[in-house]
């Protein structure tokens, strides 16, 4: 009886520490990915420059597609405006080796022509492990559309 007590707690021990590990990386990807939300609402450069790979590229809510020279002139402190509230919700993270993906809301409010407005995108990006650090490789950003009025 007590080699399989023993057994057990063996068992469940290495159970959570796999789903602890399995957790770690996805635990990771989310507080990158809030890191850059972060540093694209206080016009960062320096910190968006030290979360991308060297090829990073962004495609707008317009579809445009944004090297990552293109992303870091767009945040320079120069170019600093009043930077709407945001939240990031509704994760969705695959870990696949040394890539990962994360899936997320954006929404917040703006200020435009001094009325405030909602808004939401969903966000994806793309992930890789370069060295033991997660860096975003790619952001894609899809508008969400604000319910019909009844």
């Amino acid at each position: 009886m007590k080699f399989k007590s023993a057994l057990l707690a063996t068992i469940a021990l290495a159970t959570a520490q796999l789903h602890a590990q399995e957790a770690a990386p996805q635990q990771q990807l989310l507080k990158l990915v809030q890191a850059y939300t972060e540093a694209q609402r206080d016009f960062e450069p320096s910190k968006i420059d030290a979360i991308v790979t060297r090829d990073f590229y962004e495609v707008s809510p317009i579809g445009e597609v944004d090297p990552r020279e293109k992303v870091l002139g767009f945040y320079l402190p120069a170019n600093k405006r009043e930077a709407p509230t945001m939240e990031v919700s509704e994760p969705s993270i695959q870990v696949f080796g040394n890539t990962g993906t994360i899936l997320i809301k954006l929404s917040g409010t703006a200020t435009v022509n001094a009325e405030k407005r909602n808004f939401a995108f969903r966000a994806g990006y793309v992930a890789v492990n370069e060295g033991g650090k997660w860096k975003l490789a790619s952001a894609q950003y899809t508008g969400i559309r604000p319910p019909k009025p009844q």
